[in-house]
Protein backbone atom coordinates (compact mmCIF):
# COMPACT_ATOMS: atom_id res chain seq x y z
CA UNK A 1 0.00 0.00 0.00
CA UNK A 2 1.20 3.63 -0.83
CA UNK A 3 2.88 5.81 2.39
CA UNK A 4 0.07 8.32 1.13
CA UNK A 5 -3.05 6.37 0.92
CA UNK A 6 -2.31 3.76 4.49
CA UNK A 7 -1.71 7.41 6.59
CA UNK A 8 -4.91 8.36 5.06
CA UNK A 9 -6.57 5.06 6.24
CA UNK A 10 -4.74 5.57 9.23
CA UNK A 11 -6.43 8.94 9.95
CA UNK A 12 -9.60 8.43 8.75
CA UNK A 13 -9.88 5.34 11.57
CA UNK A 14 -8.48 7.38 14.26
CA UNK A 15 -10.39 10.31 13.50
CA UNK A 16 -13.54 8.16 13.62
CA UNK A 17 -12.59 6.91 16.89
CA UNK A 18 -11.73 9.48 18.85
CA UNK A 19 -15.18 11.63 18.11
CA UNK A 20 -17.65 12.36 21.07
CA UNK A 21 -20.80 14.05 21.92
CA UNK A 22 -20.90 17.94 23.32
CA UNK A 23 -22.83 18.58 26.38
CA UNK A 24 -26.42 20.24 25.95
CA UNK A 25 -25.98 20.18 21.77
CA UNK A 26 -24.99 17.04 20.97
CA UNK A 27 -22.90 17.88 18.06
CA UNK A 28 -20.03 15.32 17.19
CA UNK A 29 -16.77 16.51 18.64
CA UNK A 30 -13.02 15.17 17.33
CA UNK A 31 -11.14 14.75 20.63
CA UNK A 32 -7.58 13.33 20.72
CA UNK A 33 -6.06 15.61 23.54
CA UNK A 34 -7.19 13.64 27.01
CA UNK A 35 -9.21 15.98 29.51
CA UNK A 36 -6.43 15.83 32.21
CA UNK A 37 -3.77 17.58 30.01
CA UNK A 38 -5.99 20.30 29.12
CA UNK A 39 -7.15 20.66 32.56
CA UNK A 40 -3.33 20.74 33.80
CA UNK A 41 -2.42 23.39 30.88
CA UNK A 42 -5.42 25.43 32.28
CA UNK A 43 -4.01 25.77 35.72
CA UNK A 44 -1.19 26.61 34.27
CA UNK A 45 -2.33 29.57 32.13
CA UNK A 46 -4.67 30.23 34.71
CA UNK A 47 -1.44 30.90 37.53
CA UNK A 48 0.10 32.95 34.45
CA UNK A 49 -2.69 35.09 34.25
CA UNK A 50 -3.21 35.79 37.87
CA UNK A 51 0.56 36.91 38.06
CA UNK A 52 0.31 39.25 35.38
CA UNK A 53 -3.08 40.93 35.46
CA UNK A 54 -4.64 43.13 38.60
CA UNK A 55 -7.02 41.73 40.75
CA UNK A 56 -10.52 44.10 41.02
CA UNK A 57 -10.77 44.99 44.57
CA UNK A 58 -14.25 47.03 43.97
CA UNK A 59 -16.02 44.63 46.43
CA UNK A 60 -19.52 45.30 44.56
CA UNK A 61 -18.31 44.12 41.65
CA UNK A 62 -16.67 40.97 42.36
CA UNK A 63 -19.29 40.04 44.60
CA UNK A 64 -21.74 39.94 41.48
CA UNK A 65 -19.19 38.76 39.69
CA UNK A 66 -18.73 35.49 41.94
CA UNK A 67 -22.84 35.39 42.71
CA UNK A 68 -23.07 35.03 38.68
CA UNK A 69 -20.14 32.68 37.95
CA UNK A 70 -21.05 30.25 40.93
CA UNK A 71 -24.90 30.53 39.39
CA UNK A 72 -23.41 29.44 36.00
CA UNK A 73 -21.00 26.81 37.44
CA UNK A 74 -23.53 25.10 39.28
CA UNK A 75 -25.70 24.29 35.84
CA UNK A 76 -22.71 23.03 33.76
CA UNK A 77 -22.47 19.66 35.81
CA UNK A 78 -19.00 19.61 36.07
CA UNK A 79 -18.47 18.91 39.64
CA UNK A 80 -15.38 17.23 38.99
CA UNK A 81 -14.18 20.95 38.20
CA UNK A 82 -12.10 22.95 40.57
CA UNK A 83 -13.92 26.00 39.77
CA UNK A 84 -12.35 29.46 40.32
CA UNK A 85 -13.62 33.30 39.41
CA UNK A 86 -11.32 36.08 39.66
CA UNK A 87 -12.44 39.97 38.43
CA UNK A 88 -9.41 41.69 36.52
CA UNK A 89 -9.08 45.23 36.41
CA UNK A 90 -8.59 46.25 32.68
CA UNK A 91 -10.27 48.40 30.33
CA UNK A 92 -10.55 45.44 27.75
CA UNK A 93 -13.96 44.00 26.76
CA UNK A 94 -12.93 40.38 27.69
CA UNK A 95 -13.75 37.27 29.38
CA UNK A 96 -12.17 33.14 29.40
CA UNK A 97 -13.15 30.26 31.36
CA UNK A 98 -10.05 27.92 30.87
CA UNK A 99 -10.07 24.01 30.94
CA UNK A 100 -10.96 22.90 34.07
CA UNK A 101 -13.13 25.53 35.25
CA UNK A 102 -11.26 28.93 36.08
CA UNK A 103 -12.87 31.82 34.95
CA UNK A 104 -11.67 35.57 34.34
CA UNK A 105 -14.15 38.45 33.81
CA UNK A 106 -12.33 41.53 32.83
CA UNK A 107 -13.86 44.76 33.55
CA UNK A 108 -14.03 46.19 30.37
CA UNK A 109 -16.70 44.05 29.49
CA UNK A 110 -19.07 45.60 32.46
CA UNK A 111 -20.29 48.42 30.53
CA UNK A 112 -21.34 46.00 27.81
CA UNK A 113 -22.95 43.55 30.07
CA UNK A 114 -24.98 46.28 32.05
CA UNK A 115 -26.41 43.63 34.06
CA UNK A 116 -26.31 40.22 35.79
CA UNK A 117 -28.29 38.57 33.21
CA UNK A 118 -25.54 40.07 30.62
CA UNK A 119 -22.55 39.21 32.59
CA UNK A 120 -24.56 35.56 32.74
CA UNK A 121 -24.40 35.67 29.04
CA UNK A 122 -21.04 36.04 29.12
CA UNK A 123 -19.74 33.94 31.85
CA UNK A 124 -22.26 31.26 29.98
CA UNK A 125 -20.73 31.59 26.91
CA UNK A 126 -17.19 31.11 27.93
CA UNK A 127 -18.07 28.09 30.19
CA UNK A 128 -19.90 26.93 27.34
CA UNK A 129 -16.43 26.31 25.80
CA UNK A 130 -15.03 24.96 28.43
CA UNK A 131 -17.88 22.09 28.98
CA UNK A 132 -17.66 21.63 25.29
CA UNK A 133 -14.07 21.35 25.00
CA UNK A 134 -13.45 23.67 22.50
CA UNK A 135 -9.59 24.38 23.59
CA UNK A 136 -9.42 20.55 23.04
CA UNK A 137 -11.34 19.81 20.17
CA UNK A 138 -8.84 22.94 18.52
CA UNK A 139 -5.91 21.18 19.39
CA UNK A 140 -7.01 17.62 17.95
CA UNK A 141 -8.14 20.02 14.71
CA UNK A 142 -4.33 20.85 14.67
CA UNK A 143 -3.29 17.21 14.84
CA UNK A 144 -4.99 15.90 12.53
CA UNK A 145 -3.83 18.67 10.14
CA UNK A 146 -0.32 18.88 11.02
CA UNK A 147 -0.48 14.74 10.08
CA UNK A 148 -2.08 15.19 7.16
CA UNK A 149 -0.04 17.69 6.09
CA UNK A 150 3.04 15.52 6.85
CA UNK A 151 1.49 12.84 4.94
CA UNK A 152 1.80 15.12 1.72
CA UNK A 153 5.00 16.80 2.11
CA UNK A 154 6.54 13.44 2.27
CA UNK A 155 5.15 11.68 -0.79
CA UNK A 156 3.69 13.88 -3.16
CA UNK A 157 6.11 16.94 -2.89
CA UNK A 158 9.69 14.51 -2.12
CA UNK A 159 10.83 15.02 -5.27
CA UNK A 160 10.45 18.94 -5.72
CA UNK A 161 13.37 21.03 -5.53
CA UNK A 162 13.59 21.94 -1.36
CA UNK A 163 12.52 26.13 -2.10
CA UNK A 164 9.84 25.27 -4.23
CA UNK A 165 8.20 22.97 -1.91
CA UNK A 166 8.38 25.46 0.89
CA UNK A 167 7.40 27.81 -0.55
CA UNK A 168 3.95 25.27 -1.73
CA UNK A 169 3.78 23.77 1.96
CA UNK A 170 3.48 27.53 2.89
CA UNK A 171 0.53 27.84 0.65
CA UNK A 172 -1.21 24.61 1.66
CA UNK A 173 -0.40 25.77 5.39
CA UNK A 174 -2.41 29.26 4.19
CA UNK A 175 -5.05 27.24 2.47
CA UNK A 176 -5.53 25.41 5.44
CA UNK A 177 -5.85 27.66 8.07
CA UNK A 178 -8.61 30.02 6.10
CA UNK A 179 -10.44 26.74 4.92
CA UNK A 180 -10.59 24.51 7.85
CA UNK A 181 -9.70 26.06 11.39
CA UNK A 182 -11.28 29.17 10.97
CA UNK A 183 -14.83 28.17 10.06
CA UNK A 184 -13.80 25.77 13.15
CA UNK A 185 -13.40 28.38 15.47
CA UNK A 186 -16.26 29.87 14.77
CA UNK A 187 -18.35 26.88 14.88
CA UNK A 188 -17.21 26.92 18.74
CA UNK A 189 -18.25 30.61 19.09
CA UNK A 190 -21.76 29.72 18.09
CA UNK A 191 -21.57 26.43 20.02
CA UNK A 192 -20.71 28.31 22.85
CA UNK A 193 -23.62 30.95 22.32
CA UNK A 194 -26.27 28.13 22.31
CA UNK A 195 -25.34 26.47 25.36
CA UNK A 196 -24.50 29.84 27.14
CA UNK A 197 -28.21 30.63 26.73
CA UNK A 198 -29.18 27.83 27.91
CA UNK A 199 -27.13 27.58 31.13
CA UNK A 200 -28.14 31.27 31.97
CA UNK A 201 -32.25 30.35 31.36
CA UNK A 202 -31.40 27.22 33.62
CA UNK A 203 -30.08 29.53 36.10
CA UNK A 204 -32.63 31.63 36.42
CA UNK A 205 -31.62 34.45 34.31
CA UNK A 206 -34.05 36.46 31.49
CA UNK A 207 -32.48 34.45 28.33
CA UNK A 208 -33.64 37.74 26.50
CA UNK A 209 -30.87 39.78 27.71
CA UNK A 210 -28.05 37.63 25.43
CA UNK A 211 -29.65 38.72 22.18
CA UNK A 212 -29.48 42.62 24.01
CA UNK A 213 -26.01 42.18 24.74
CA UNK A 214 -25.00 40.68 21.47
CA UNK A 215 -26.84 44.16 19.86
CA UNK A 216 -24.79 46.78 22.02
CA UNK A 217 -21.70 44.99 22.00
CA UNK A 218 -22.42 44.81 17.75
CA UNK A 219 -22.82 48.79 18.58
CA UNK A 220 -19.81 49.82 19.97
CA UNK A 221 -17.15 47.27 17.91
CA UNK A 222 -15.08 49.33 15.40
CA UNK A 223 -14.16 48.19 12.04
CA UNK A 224 -14.33 44.34 11.56
CA UNK A 225 -12.31 41.88 9.16
CA UNK A 226 -14.48 39.77 6.78
CA UNK A 227 -16.41 37.53 8.40
CA UNK A 228 -14.67 34.65 6.47
CA UNK A 229 -11.52 35.58 7.60
CA UNK A 230 -12.12 36.24 11.35
CA UNK A 231 -12.63 33.94 14.27
CA UNK A 232 -15.51 35.29 15.71
CA UNK A 233 -18.99 35.58 14.17
CA UNK A 234 -20.29 39.29 13.54
CA UNK A 235 -21.85 40.21 16.64
CA UNK A 236 -25.47 40.66 14.48
CA UNK A 237 -25.11 37.17 13.50
CA UNK A 238 -24.87 35.79 17.01
CA UNK A 239 -28.27 37.67 18.14
CA UNK A 240 -30.27 36.45 15.07
CA UNK A 241 -29.33 33.02 15.91
CA UNK A 242 -30.08 33.52 19.59
CA UNK A 243 -32.93 35.19 18.51
CA UNK A 244 -34.40 31.98 16.92
CA UNK A 245 -33.07 30.20 20.47
CA UNK A 246 -35.60 32.07 22.27
CA UNK A 247 -38.55 29.93 22.52
CA UNK A 248 -36.21 26.74 23.66
CA UNK A 249 -34.40 29.09 26.34
CA UNK A 250 -37.53 30.52 27.62
CA UNK A 251 -39.55 27.60 28.35
CA UNK A 252 -36.00 26.70 30.48
CA UNK A 253 -36.14 30.00 32.37
CA UNK A 254 -40.00 29.89 32.82
CA UNK A 255 -39.71 26.58 34.57
CA UNK A 256 -36.18 27.22 36.15
CA UNK A 257 -37.44 27.18 40.13
CA UNK A 258 -35.42 30.63 40.91
CA UNK A 259 -35.39 33.72 38.86
CA UNK A 260 -33.16 36.56 38.87
CA UNK A 261 -34.54 38.31 35.63
CA UNK A 262 -31.79 40.90 34.75
CA UNK A 263 -30.92 41.01 38.10
CA UNK A 264 -28.32 43.81 39.79
CA UNK A 265 -27.02 46.65 37.60
CA UNK A 266 -23.66 46.44 36.97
Amino acid sequence: MRPLKSTLLFLVFFILSSCSSTPLTGKKALLLVPEREENAMGVKAWNDIKRKERVSRDSRITSIVNTVGVNIAKQAARPDFNWEIKTFESSSPNAFCLPGGKIGIYTGILKYAKNEAGLATVMGHEVGHAIARHGGQRMSQQLVTNLGMVAIGVTAFSKMPPRKRNLLMAAIGAGVAVGVMLPYSRSHELEADEIGMILMAKAGYDPREAVKFWERFGRAGGKAPPEFLSTHPRSGKRAERLSAMLPKALEIYNSSRVKYGLGRSL
